[in-house]
């Protein structure tokens, strides 16, 4: 199939869960952009928020669909997977005012969170189309 015509599968959303992760790892680690005395109140989150989203979306995946509790249960990891997309812009947005650091960074570190959560609710409607069958 051309690659234009193919559909993000599961497995890309997991790759993106984790850049997005990696990402914020690498981009926090830099002490002159995210000063050390800020990492308790602010990055740590930062951090723990990005990698939540990756384990989430890592054990939703890994949870095999054979009865509707556990559609549900992974229809909760997908859930809360977005939510935290949604917490880490928001600390984005703190860090940002706090530490000043370029917008053209945060665009680009703000459209990979999106990116991600898009394709995270992309996943959990496929989902619920394919295994909430009457």
């Amino acid at each position: 199939m051309p690659v234009n015509q193919r559909k993000e599968s599961q497995l890309d959303v997991i790759v993106k869960a984790r850049k997005l992760a990696i990402h914020t790892l690498q981009i926090t680690q830099n002490t002159e952009k995210f000063p050390p005395k800020y990492w308790v109140p602010l990055t740590s989150d930062i951090v723990s928020v990005a990698k939540n989203i990756y384990i989430d979306c890592w054990t939703a995946n890994n949870i095999r669909v054979s009865s509707k509790a556990h559609l549900e249960r992974r229809a909760e990891l997908q859930t809360r997977a977005i939510l935290n997309c949604n917490n880490l812009l928001a600390l984005m947005e703190l860090a940002y005012k706090l530490f000043h650091f370029e917008t053209k960074k945060l665009k680009d570190w703000g459209r990979k969170t999106t990116e991600c959560r898009t394709l995270i609710r992309a996943w959990r409607e496929s989902d619920r189309k394919r295994y909430d069958k009457p």
